[in-house]
């Protein structure tokens, strides 16, 4: 039974968990949609990588990723569920980790990771912006899947339909938690000209974009605020999180200016917290998603490494210690696929 009371909660996730030692994989750079301004495909940094095919590479890759002491995984790709077996790999050496998918394909159970189940919309919105409606088989796939959370990337385009996404979550007792759709450089560069169209940049113009502004992040604070009231729903976020997200100033003050590369983020990759393509190489980037203007990202996990460095960083200040365990409460909802330490808030 995971622990309600904030010093056990502590003490466990400092046994259990800490130091967390994270580290990201690219599992594959194949997808099965086609998604407007998709991070992955929208910049240069996948190109010239070959997907590694040979899975005594992935397992010697993976064992020694676990030697040099990495215990969480972050696992995108374009889309990792159609590379799966390198994700059982994973699994073997990598005791956690969150598989970032978009859910055509189920995952096996055999992979004990959280599964994060990414919606755009309702399903006019996801036939335009994603090339499909999914979330039929997103649900088919995930409804009693405990390691499931569905994350609603929020664009200029869907509030209208975050009661809507809300409310067929609760429906299917499916746990909704928030992303914000944070544009990569090359897709403000499309926006602003109408150069580079391609499959990933189609419907967007300079009057009817993706990107969310000062508006519309009061608006989407607004109506998460609401739901947060809703006892019949189940939504990962709380005020803490949901004040910063939407601050219109952004989470980096150090990078207002487009192009500027903020030194305040979680996830910068250092020698330890590294980001490796889909042919195992480490990248020398930024960070793991090397396309976005640090300016303008709100990307939710990036955004929550930040907050809990910022929030450690901070934890001797008065009400820090409290903060710190408010927030790990939740990144452990939100990430975390253990029952000791998942739904452990009082």
């Amino acid at each position: 039974m995971a622990p309600t009371d904030d010093a056990e909660f502590w003490r466990l996730l400092r046994a259990e968990l800490l130091p967390l030692r994270p580290s990201q994989y690219d599992i594959t750079s194949v997808c099965n949609l086609t998604c407007e301004g998709c991070l992955f495909f929208s910049g240069d940094d996948y190109l010239g990588h070959k997907d590694v095919t040979d899975l005594d590479a992935v397992e010697s890759f993976f064992a020694g990723e676990a030697a040099r002491g990495v215990r969480f995984g972050y696992f995108g790709g374009a889309e990792p569920s159609l590379a799966e077996s390198k994700l059982l790999i994973a699994n073997r050496h990598i005791p956690y980790g969150v598989v970032f998918t978009n859910g055509i394909k189920r995952l096996s159970t055999e992979i004990d990771y959280r599964v994060h189940i990414s919606l755009w919309g309702n399903p006019e919105l996801s036939r335009e912006l994603r090339g499909a409606d999914i979330m039929a088989k997103q649900i088919k796939n995930y409804r009693n899947d405990s390691r499931a959370v569905f994350v609603f990337t929020l664009t200029a385009r869907n509030l209208d339909d975050i009661p809507y996404i809300a409310r067929v979550c609760a429906d299917n007792d499916l746990a909704l938690t928030f992303n914000h759709y944070s544009p990569t450089i090359k897709y403000r560069d499309f926006i602003a000209s109408g150069v580079g169209a391609d499959q990933y940049h189609i419907t967007s113009t300079a009057a009817d974009n993706l990107v969310l502004d000062a508006h519309h992040l009061c608006r989407a604070r607004e109506e998460i605020g609401l739901l947060l009231q809703d006892s019949k729903t189940r939504i990962l976020y709380d005020d803490d999180f949901s004040e910063s997200i939407h601050d219109p100033a952004g989470l980096y003050s150090d990078a207002q200016k487009p192009g500027a590369v903020t030194r305040d983020c979680g996830v910068l990759l250092t020698p330890s917290l590294r980001h490796y393509n889909t042919d195992l190489s480490q990248s020398r980037e930024k960070c793991c998603t090397p396309n976005i203007d640090c300016s303008s990202c709100r990307l939710y996990a990036q955004s929550f490494a930040s907050l809990l460095t910022r929030a450690t960083r901070d934890m001797r200040q008065a009400g820090g210690q409290q903060r710190l365990v408010r927030l790990w409460r939740l990144w452990c909802e939100l990430f975390l696929n253990d029952d000791r330490l998942r739904m452990a808030s009082p």
